[in-house]
């Protein structure tokens, strides 16, 4: 009887406590770029809104002369050495492999992905893409287990 009364007691007393919940703003969902293994850049919906890829035709890829880890996408309208936005579904990309590989990214090897800031230069909107870890592509199997011959 008195652990039950004690018990009531308890619930009733955490009923009245005030409590100051301090709520954390988390920010799951942040723009990226993953080198797809066939050398397109390809864009998660987050990046899609940041870089507004449905109202932009192209992009000039620079690269940054002091951090190998940090690459730029310059919006332009010029025909020449740009990258050009495709669309795939829901998806954008860009189809820049060759310069990929002149940079010596390993992409069929690895998966390489960036996160994506937008920034200023000279009065221009750019895009930093800063390299994250490379990951080590699992090997695709060619035996035919468990399936028909």
């Amino acid at each position: 009887m008195f652990f039950q009364l004690n018990l009531e007691l308890s619930i009733i007393f955490c009923n009245i406590c005030i409590m100051k919940p301090k709520i954390f703003k988390i920010e799951i969902n942040k723009a990226k770029a993953t080198i797809h293994s066939t050398g397109k850049l390809g864009f998660n919906i987050e990046a899609i809104e940041v870089m507004q890829l449905k109202n932009q035709g192209s992009y000039l890829l620079a690269t940054d002369e002091e951090d190998e880890n940090v690459m730029y996408l310059i919006p332009t309208d010029t025909a020449d050495g740009v990258g050009k936005v495709a669309k795939a579904g829901d998806y954008y990309y860009l189809n820049v492999g060759d310069a990929f590989q002149k940079l010596g990214f390993k992409y069929k090897e690895y998966t390489i992905m960036f996160d994506i800031e937008k920034s200023e230069y000279e009065d221009k909107e750019i895009f930093i893409l800063r390299k994250r870890k490379d990951i080590k592509r699992k090997e695709k199997s060619t035996s035919n287990e468990g399936g028909t011959v």
